[in-house]
């Protein structure tokens, strides 16, 4: 019988070559630690759905951190599947029959992990924030300019007052500047970033 989780092997297979961790080589002990690598990852994913499918310890002879490089492995039973081969030059699923069951192999068994797999559990990066598009630029200009024109008639009225309390006046402009430098800041931000998207020289 084939092995009933093919489907892991081609999966395993397929991801390790997106994501750039399989490739063809020149070197045949690298194929060989490919090969291992989908073994390891294929029966990760086996395991999830059966979890007496796992790794063949190998310590000697032909292997891969510690485990075959072609072999998963059912605990229940010593039964063995050969699950990947290769060209010669890069490693490729194989749906091999069953190379027939021994309980002396069981004590070789070993749990697949994410990690053996080279399963990165960490979250994907949450997507930033869309660039400004030239209408938000536009309206942050607008505000800007009416922001500048209300602090500088608040300052003249400020100053123009008989206000006994001095420091309180200089408290108030001076936090009215504070504040419309931040919006200046954030503005200058979004202006450059507009800017280099239009391939505009930046100031």
């Amino acid at each position: 019988m084939p092995y009933p989780f093919y489907d892991d092997v081609v999966r395993a297979h397929t991801e390790l070559k997106a994501e750039g961790l399989i490739a063809p080589r020149t070197n045949q002990d690298a194929v060989e630690q490919d090969k291992g690598l989908v073994v390891r990852r294929a029966a990760y994913y086996a395991n999830q759905r059966d979890p007496t499918h796992g790794l063949l310890a190998k310590t000697s002879g032909n292997n891969s951190l510690g485990y075959s490089v072609d072999w998963i492995l059912r605990s229940s039973d010593g039964e063995g599947w050969d699950v990947v081969t290769d060209d010669g030059t890069q490693a490729l699923p194989l749906n091999g029959g069953p190379v027939g069951a021994d309980p002396a192999r069981i004590p070789d068994w070993r749990p697949p992990t994410a990690e053996l797999a080279q399963i990165s559990d960490e979250p994907a990066p949450e997507p930033g924030p869309e660039p400004p598009d030239a209408q938000d630029i536009e309206d942050i200009y607008a505000i800007l300019e009416v922001m500048q024109t209300q602090q500088a008639e608040d300052t003249q009225l400020l100053l123009a007052r008989d206000d006994a309390n001095t420091q309180k006046i200089l408290d108030l402009i001076t936090s009215i500047k504070d504040q419309v430098e931040e919006s200046l800041q954030k503005a200058l931000a979004l202006i450059v970033i507009k800017r280099r998207g239009e391939g505009e020289p930046v100031p």
